[in-house]
């Protein structure tokens, strides 16, 4: 069986969360649906199917985090594409 793990890393200092979900769009429903302040401290996204019944691991997405502080709290989003940082959207 195989379920969809979004780890939220911090350079340096590995894994601040991690959350699993049956499909791909149930996860990024889930990240674009979430307060600006659950990325506090975050560096990196890293989307992958993993599987259950091994330690099988499949990347999908991975995304740069940015976070700032204010009014109100703000998160960016960046993919490396094409030799260069993209602003997506989730």
């Amino acid at each position: 069986m195989k379920v969809v793990q979004v780890t939220a890393s911090r350079d340096y200092e590995g894994t601040v969360w991690t959350a699993l979900f049956s499909s791909l769009e149930k996860a990024y429903e889930d990240l674009s649906n979430q307060p600006a302040d659950t990325f506090a401290g975050v560096d990196d996204l890293d989307i992958a199917w993993v599987c259950v019944d091994d330690n099988s691991y499949e990347r999908v997405d991975q995304f740069e985090v940015k976070f700032e502080w204010g009014e109100p709290d703000t998160v960016t989003f960046r993919k490396w594409v094409s030799n260069n940082y993209v602003e997506v959207v989730l």
